[in-house]
């Protein structure tokens, strides 16, 4: 069982159903899958850096070690193009204090409304093994909030080639379009990589370090 170190069920919901319907977790037996995330509702502390997959990093290997096992942690950031990058990694507390309201109102004076969503995974096979990382990336703009379903900055963030936000979408098409689909199917993929060893690995058997293990970074998917 792989821990997810976050209290957002809806993110947890969307990131279930990118994985259940991927082949490539899938266990020896059509009953059996490699991934069954337990949701824990810890609040990790991050380090002071702009660099989200030093961020992702850091908060795995912290989790791998309360968890006692694999354990795979999230880090969004929202990039407005007008502001040279920022919020990027700290929009969880721009959202907190503004909300989508206030973060739209941010561009008000700025003609330059694009935006590029980012989603960094980092999964932890076990305590103190190394992180590998996957990003994914959505570009988009930003609009006045349209309320819908979703959470945090959905209702104000519509990707390129689009005409409504994340919030009036469905979770499929979401997860079609979103940064953090693309992460997590990256995720996804070098889970059916890597399966037989990290199988072998959750009924017991120990392995030192990395060994059977590939883990080379991703490359951002956009």
């Amino acid at each position: 069982m792989i821990k997810l170190f976050d209290g957002n069920e809806t993110k947890a919901k969307e990131m279930n159903k990118i994985l259940i319907e991927h082949g490539a977790t899938k266990g020896p037996d059509d009953e059996t899958s490699l991934v069954d995330l337990k949701i824990l509702n810890v609040d990790l502390p991050e380090i002071q850096e702009i660099n989200t997959e030093a961020i992702a990093k850091n908060k795995a290997i912290q989790g791998a070690q309360l968890a006692g096992g694999p354990c795979v942690v999230e880090d969004s950031s929202l990039q407005f193009a007008a502001l040279g990058g920022m919020p990027g990694p700290y929009i969880k507390w721009f959202q907190a204090s503004l909300g989508s309201e206030g973060l739209h109102k941010i561009l008000y004076a700025y003609e330059d409304k694009t935006a590029i969503a980012v989603c960094t995974l980092a999964f932890c096979p076990a305590p103190h093994d190394d992180p590998v990382i996957f990003t994914g990336a959505t570009k988009g703009k930003i609009v006045e909030p349209v309320e819908g379903r979703g959470f945090g900055w959905d209702s104000i963030f519509v990707p390129d080639g689009e005409t409504e936000p994340f919030s009036c979408m469905s979770i499929e098409k979401k997860n079609s379009l979103s940064h953090r689909g693309k992460a997590v199917r990256q995720w996804a993929d070098w889970l059916g990589k890597n399966q037989s060893e990290l199988f072998e690995r959750q009924g017991g058997r120990r392995a030192p370090g990395h060994k059977g293990l590939d883990f080379k970074t991703a490359s951002p998917e956009e």
